[in-house]
């Protein structure tokens, strides 16, 4: 089978009605073979973002994308709308910045957290957040959001 079929089996089941929270995505995550190898062929270079990103399996439940960082880059600073997440570092090492918003609606850093290669790390709804990679190689990571992110919002710092 397949990464996309072994996705879309482990994925099914979830319909719009169920609440899942960072925790059971885990438990659904660890329950798949997520080796990068068999994702190598899915890893996208950056196109219109400054890091590559590939919807593996997407309903109106659940999404799973592979998000590829390369060296010196980072994602806009964003939330996930109503959904909750949870992501595994397949490859290299991020930093996930953490921010609030201000008074004025524009966001400011309140934390981050390293993230090693081969661990998880959760998006709680509501959170507003940014992944870097500021190492020497790229970080790949697997993604599974739910319900499928909708009403998603960027953030720019102040000028």
């Amino acid at each position: 089978m397949n990464r996309i079929e072994m996705i879309k089996q482990a994925l099914c089941d979830l319909t719009s009605t169920d609440v899942a929270s960072p925790k059971q995505l885990q438990a659904i995550m660890q329950g798949m073979d997520l080796s990068l190898g068999g994702f190598e062929p899915y890893v996208e270079e950056p196109d219109c973002l400054p890091y590559g990103r590939t919807t593996l399996y997407q309903s109106k439940a659940v999404e799973a994308v592979l998000i590829h960082l390369p060296s010196g880059t980072e994602t806009l600073i964003h939330d996930h709308g109503s959904s909750v997440g949870c992501s595994l570092l397949l490859e290299g090492r991020l930093m996930n910045r953490f921010f609030r918003l201000q008074d004025d609606g524009f966001p400011y850093l309140a934390g981050e957290t390293d993230i090693p290669q081969e661990s998880y790390y959760f998006a709680p709804e509501k959170q507003i957040h940014q992944l870097r990679n500021a190492g020497p190689s790229r970080v790949v990571a697997f993604h599974i959001y739910a319900p499928a992110p909708e009403g998603v919002k960027s953030y720019s710092l102040p000028e």
